[in-house]
């Protein structure tokens, strides 16, 4: 007969937390960074403009999303944790 087990590592929970809103926060700095950098760029024409309307209207939102999982996903895990140690108490 074979059990299974329930559970998190709560270490290793709120270490994967931690790292997931780290992640989130280079996400945004580094958007940022390369939105300054882009709006600093000397570049003209077409192509300029079709790229910055897709970095601004489609990469940027998509980052964001990015952002946002990493977020709410490193809250429910911190939460997780929580209520792993709880039980385990």
């Amino acid at each position: 007969m074979s059990s299974t087990v329930y559970g998190m590592d709560i270490q290793a929970g709120r270490e994967l937390s931690r790292l997931m809103n780290s992640d989130a926060d280079a996400i945004n700095q580094l958007t940022a960074q390369l939105t300054q950098r882009l709006e600093q760029t000397p570049w003209y024409g077409p192509d300029a403009q079709r790229f910055t309307s897709d970095w601004q209207g489609q990469y940027v939102p998509a980052l964001q999303n990015v952002v946002s999982a990493l977020q709410e996903n490193a809250t429910i895990v911190a939460q997780q944790a929580d209520d792993q140690e709880r039980a385990s108490s």
